[in-house]
């Protein structure tokens, strides 16, 4: 393969790659570990997935099934449904079960929060060193390494605390991107193809980068060596037999139809279509001499793909939220920072640069490489780089695998650079492919401008404190009614039942929470009565988006965040912004109950 790399770098000694990305990840979980440590200690993790992912694992420790993917104290009685998979548990339930002997139950959950990022945090820089070395040689690897541990907002995934699935997704897709790059041959693709399962059956955010990497793919079919056949063959066996082995093994109790968003009957019959099209590729590839004969048969295979997807997977289609109830698209999911597009849709300029630049710079520089180079690597790598960005337009999201991965070619472009006499210019493209440098740029635009998105982010911080939760978790277990992005915080903080959170299959519960705090104060009780709420608790900054704002005259939730309480409810002690209620029993309340 072609390499660009300057001849007067000598390459790394093999050890390198390996000691750097451990460090690194020591020396950066040690910092954000003392940073964060006020909460950590506590187990208030970042990020309300985090908390619910925390509350999952425990459950299955507890005893929940492998199989059993409810949240029993979700939603209403009985639970909801999770569309998440036992794959992203697996770690910290394992370092929680090994440690909790020696440690306690919870110094070895506090242990497991910091060690699984931190480990998985170690793979993604040993992985982007990788890619790095098959595409540019070895001189490029500590280059790489160091770029990608300051890829923001990849690196934000990594965090202590941050145990929720997306940092195991990039694992996966930076491993697959290193078997499209490698030379090909049967043993890459069936490794590749057990990747491309476990992607999916963890969940389908990936989607974006997982179609750009079998498009690549597909372009390397075409050129038609026989190596490429075997990588397509055993692309489409590894598909074929890690998901039948999860179908056999691991098949969720709760089996949805209506939905397509993780381990589904609709995603599992596509997975097993593209799985057995890959392998009809490779078989036939043998038999396809010319660039015409491959073209023809990729559009056949492709057409019966769709055929069998719009006869099981047509739900696919509409996109993982099409079963949500329509007012919780407008008002909820329309709202997710990270499902919008990421120039067009965001409330701040400054996420636009942070979680933009690194990308968009990337994916240009891969680009005119592979123009200029025309090595296959480089080709295939631009492939990844530029759908994933075409992507990212539709969701932000994207991102936070497409930065770390966009730092490659900004690598191979400074390892090119000799730095006797091109020192200027490698300083220029460090400060460039430095994706903490894009983010304290977007930082500054942001408040430069005021913005109010970047005061409510900290308005909110303030209010997810654990202590304030910890409170409300000493009174007695009960039902409790809170906002949608609370919710997470109160499962993974406390004992009591949640009627809302955050995820999407939890229609009931989520609509039940809309509708108590946008209700009057009167009509809120006879809601709290009907769900059997014991108790009611509100952030300052809950339900304060614009396409809800003409909902909140008159309602419960602008009451309580103007001070107001009525009287069915009795106020509990938080120590925090956090206003946390107890509901008097009806027996209790006078007639004719009005506002304090």
């Amino acid at each position: 393969m072609t390499s660009v790399a300057s001849p007067s770098l000598r390459p790394a000694p093999a050890w390198l790659p390996t000691l750097l990305a451990a460090g690194l990840a020591v020396i950066l979980t040690a910092v954000w570990t003392v940073n964060d440590w006020a909460a950590l200690r506590l187990l208030r993790l970042p990020d309300n997935d985090d908390m619910m992912r925390l509350a999952e694992i425990r459950d299955w420790i507890g005893g929940q099934s492998l199989n059993d993917l409810m949240q029993y104290r979700l939603g209403p009685p009985g639970g909801a449904p999770m569309h998440w998979s036992r794959l992203a548990d697996a770690v910290p339930a394992g370092i929680v079960l090994m440690l909790t002997p020696r440690l306690g139950t919870h110094a070895a959950e506090l242990a497991a929060v910091v060690a699984s990022p931190a480990l998985l945090f170690f793979l993604y820089l040993l992985l982007a060193g990788r890619i790095a070395d098959i595409v540019g040689g070895g001189r490029v690897t500590p280059v790489a390494i160091i770029l990608a541990a300051l890829a923001f907002p990849t690196i934000s995934l990594f965090i202590p605390g941050r145990i929720d699935h997306h940092a195991l997704q990039i694992v996966l897709l930076f491993a697959l991107v290193a078997g499209l790059v490698r030379a090909p041959s049967g043993a890459v693709g069936a490794a590749m193809g057990v990747l491309a399962a476990l992607s999916l059956a963890i969940g389908l955010e990936a989607a974006p980068e997982l179609i750009a990497v079998m498009v690549a793919l597909g372009w390397c079919w075409m050129g038609g060596e026989r190596r490429e056949n075997a990588r397509a063959a055993g692309f489409g066996v590894g598909l074929l037999a890690t998901t039948g082995f999860m179908l056999s093994f691991l098949h969720p109790d709760a089996w949805p139809r209506a939905w397509c968003d993780g381990f589904t009957a609709a995603s599992t019959s596509a997975t097993l279509a593209l799985g057995a099209g890959w392998v009809a590729l490779g078989v036939m590839g043998a038999r396809l001499q010319s660039y015409r004969s491959r073209l023809i048969a990729a559009a056949a295979v492709g057409g019966a793909i769709a055929l069998s997807a719009s006869q099981t997977s047509l739900v696919c289609i509409a996109g993982p939220y099409d079963a949500l109830h329509p007012f919780l698209k407008q008002a909820w999911m329309a709202n997710v920072a990270e499902a919008r597009g990421l120039f067009f849709d965001q409330n701040s300029p400054g996420i636009v640069v942070a979680f933009g630049m690194l990308s968009a710079i990337g994916t240009v520089v891969a680009a005119i490489d592979a123009v200029r180079t025309r090595d296959r690597s480089r080709i295939a790598l631009a492939m990844v780089l530029g759908i994933s960005l075409v992507a990212a337009v539709a969701q932000v999201r994207v991102t936070y695998i497409l930065a770390g991965m966009a730092t490659v070619p900004i690598a191979l472009r400074i390892a090119a650079l000799d730095p006797a006499t091109q020192a200027l210019r490698r300083l220029r493209w460090w400060a460039l492919g430095a994706g903490m440098v894009w983010y304290l740029v977007g930082s500054v635009v942001d408040t430069g401008l005021g913005q109010s998105e970047k005061a409510a982010r900290r308005v909110y911080a303030d209010c997810i404190r654990a202590a304030p939760f910890m409170a409300v978790g000493r009174q007695p277990t009960g039902t409790l009614m809170a906002p949608i992005n609370d919710g997470a915080y109160f499962i993974g903080l406390t004992p009591h039942h949640v009627v809302a959170a955050p995820y999407h299959r939890n229609n009931a519960g989520n609509l039940a929470s809309y509708r108590f705090f946008l209700a009057t104060p009167e009509r809120a009780q006879a809601i709290a009565r009907q769900w059997a709420v014991d108790y009611v608790a509100v952030c300052p900054g809950d339900l304060r988006e614009r396409n809800i704002e003409a909902l909140r005259t008159g309602s419960l939730i602008d009451a309580l965040q103007r001070g107001g309480t009525p009287d069915w409810l009795v106020p509990i002690a938080t120590g925090g912004s956090l206003r946390a209620f107890r509901v008097r029993p009806p027996q209790r309340l006078s007639k004719g109950a009005g506002h304090a």
